[in-house]
């Protein structure tokens, strides 16, 4: 390159359709998403890859490959985006205006009440845009690790999280059943007498399945589901159809059709943790962050 590239990238747009194609691994959905044209989009990949001199994908079959210039790329764009991001949240916060864009990730069990956390933070601060990603636990891991977002919301942390976390709201776990189901009409259930009946369960590595291996653990009960689904919904469905046992989130309890499952009254139930926010340690913390912190734990 015979010029310095911040001279030749006059401006910024082509940067931000590359890494939404990046993202989504599509044109076809970077275009839906930025709401342009795919012919638009795909301009703008061709003139950014003549500007860098080096190729920024392949397409393989109908997937695409991208290059190791494009990972590069990436990782650069999105520094860049989030040093304007943090910019303008920081004059914004010098006119005690509290406005900018505030980036939370979180797992998908905290869908069921993000959006309520979300609703009242926006009510006292208008200004403010919201980018939110939910996506199951081992995708915010890498998000988190990559410190992509402002902030996190988790049940079970890592090992490196308790420093940067903190603890706003309990998550009580409990046991269903099918309605009709003979241990509905029981009354202190034995957590052995359950073994006889076939579970469901989330996946290894989420929240939910974490705290239930570490409550049977400690009652030296080994605990092998049946069958491994990775959605609240669909197993909230399959034990209405008479397929197994299963326990989730109050949270996840509370949207759900009535008389079509019960809670059981078992010994040493609910199981009880608790979730956090947390703050990706190498990003910079921003006012927004610190607002939405407080406003959690002030509200709760």
């Amino acid at each position: 390159m015979t010029q310095h590239l911040r001279r030749r990238l006059s401006n910024f747009r082509s940067l931000r359709v590359f890494l939404t194609v990046y993202e989504t691994g599509s044109i076809t959905k970077a275009a839906n998403q930025l709401n342009l044209t795919q012919p638009t989009v795909s301009i703008q990949l061709r003139q950014l890859s003549d500007l860098i001199d080096m190729p920024l994908y392949q397409i393989v079959g109908k997937r695409i490959v991208f290059t190791q210039a494009a990972d590069i790329l990436a990782k650069y764009s999105e520094e860049l985006f989030n040093t304007l991001d943090r910019l303008e949240i920081d004059l914004a916060d010098l006119k005690q205006l509290k406005a900018g864009t505030l980036k939370v990730a979180v797992v998908t069990s905290a869908k069921y009440f993000i959006p309520h956390l979300l609703g009242s933070f926006c009510q006292c601060y208008p200004l403010v845009d919201i980018d939110l990603k939910v996506a199951n636990r081992e995708k915010i891991l890498s998000r988190y690790q990559q410190g992509r977002d402002d902030l996190y919301l988790f049940s079970h942390l890592e090992p490196d999280m308790p420093p940067f976390a903190t603890r706003f709201l309990p998550n009580r776990l409990y046991p269903i059943a099918p309605t009709g189901h003979p241990l509905t009409l029981q009354k202190e259930i034995s957590p052995k007498s359950l073994l006889q009946y076939p579970w469901l369960s989330r996946e290894l590595g989420s929240g939910t399945r974490h705290a239930i291996d570490q409550h049977f653990k400690t009652l030296n009960i080994t605990f092998n589901p049946q069958l491994v689904i990775e959605s609240n919904e669909a197993i909230k469905h399959c034990v209405m159809a008479g397929m197994g046992l299963a326990i989730l989130s109050e949270y996840a309890l509370k949207e759900s059709i009535d008389n079509q499952f019960e809670l059981l009254s078992v010994k040493s139930f609910p199981i009880t943790t608790y979730w956090h926010i947390v703050k990706p340690p190498h990003r910079h913390e921003t006012p927004l962050s610190k607002a939405f912190i407080k406003h959690v734990t002030d509200n709760i």
